[in-house]
């Protein structure tokens, strides 16, 4: 039979499509996948080396070949145990612990623990404790276990006591640890939501704790009064001191402010010591000046008056004549040939009047 071009392409094409399929096919059924919040434990059901793989396999894709490989996967994310009065699905029965305490009062303790498997040790615990789910009925049983006998050593009193019960949760968080670990689980928190305790109990409890609760309001009554005693005798004391002081700092203030003024009144006489000292030096050395001054004036006078005389008698003196002559003239009535006497010739002029022809 002789196949056309487009109908060989076609069983070419249908061929590599089956191709495809069976080796997508064949990588499903011999492929898992691990989620990743998941740690896969493999167990190899057939041939050499039957058993379980001593290790873990994180997250990705892991070889399942169908009838030898089996996996079991476990959730690795932090777990959460609730054991509490209210179910936690519907129709389950309350999950609280009853616990008995030591001095044989039943309360009942609310809890929450969180825990996870321990990574790289998820095989271990499918070896040791079992398929699935196994290890949280062990968890949840230890949890039981470690609860009582911590919590069972407490007294009902204690159970009101917020510092005990943060106390008891970590002692317990560290014991149920300690059993876990040897399990492959780790405890992550241990927390305490509520104690409910027996009516009776309570009432009781309340009634020794309003009793004690009156024992320490009468001592701090007490106390208060006797304080209020000390508080009136030191304020008394204080009072009596505080005036002394006032009294001796008004003294005190009494006695500078006598010392003061007197101390200026004696600066001030001092001072209107010292200005009269100085006025009178002042006035003395004025005098002296002005003395001196005049006498000056008077040897000065003199002097002029000796050189005058002196000036007198000489040249100078027949000058000073004809020059005293000549302001004297009173030229209003007089009638001058100016033929005989020429009044712009000034040294005749002169000569007229008794000065010197001609001076040595």
């Amino acid at each position: 039979m002789v196949f056309t071009k487009p109908v060989r392409y076609g069983i070419i094409a249908g061929l590599v499509v089956a191709s495809f399929i069976i080796m997508y096919v064949g990588f499903k059924l011999c492929v898992t996948k691990v989620g990743i919040d998941q740690t896969g434990v493999r167990t190899k059901a057939w041939g050499v080396g039957k058993g379980m793989i001593q290790r873990d396999y994180g997250p990705g894709w892991h070889r399942r070949i169908p009838n030898i490989d089996e996996w079991d996967f476990y959730d690795t994310t932090v777990q959460t145990l609730e054991m509490t009065k209210e179910a936690t699905k519907e129709g389950q029965e309350r999950q609280n612990i009853l616990i008995r305490t030591a001095d044989d009062y039943e309360v009942a303790v609310d809890i929450i623990v969180k825990y996870q498997p321990i990574r790289s040790l998820v095989h271990m615990l499918r070896q040791d404790v079992g398929l699935g789910d196994k290890y949280k009925i062990l968890v949840k049983n230890e949890a039981k276990d470690v609860c009582r006998s911590i919590f069972g050593m407490m007294k009902a009193t204690d159970l009101y006591s917020p510092d005990e019960k943060r106390k008891r949760a970590v002692e317990a968080e560290l014991l149920l640890n300690q059993k876990l670990k040897s399990r492959y689980v780790n405890v992550v928190d241990v927390l305490i939501l509520e104690i409910t305790f027996d009516p009776q109990l309570e009432r009781k409890i309340k009634n020794q704790k309003l009793a004690e609760l009156d024992v320490v309001l009468n001592i701090s009554k007490s106390l208060a009064a006797e304080k209020r005693g000390e508080t009136q005798e030191i304020d008394a004391s204080t009072e009596a001191v505080a005036q002394k002081i006032t009294g001796e700092k008004d003294a005190e203030l009494l006695i500078l402010k006598t010392i003061t003024e007197d101390k200026v009144e004696e600066i001030l006489a001092e001072a209107n010591k010292y200005l009269v000292e100085k006025k009178a030096e002042a006035d003395l050395y004025k005098k002296k000046k002005v003395a001196d001054g005049r006498l000056l004036v008077k040897k000065a006078e003199a002097e002029g008056e000796k050189l005058r005389r002196q000036a007198m008698t000489g040249l100078g003196g027949e000058m000073i004549v004809a020059l005293e002559a000549a302001r004297n003239i009173n030229l209003t009535d007089v009638a001058i040939s100016t033929q005989d006497i020429d009044l712009l010739d000034v040294d005749k002029m002169i000569n007229k009047f008794g000065a010197p022809e001609s001076i040595p």
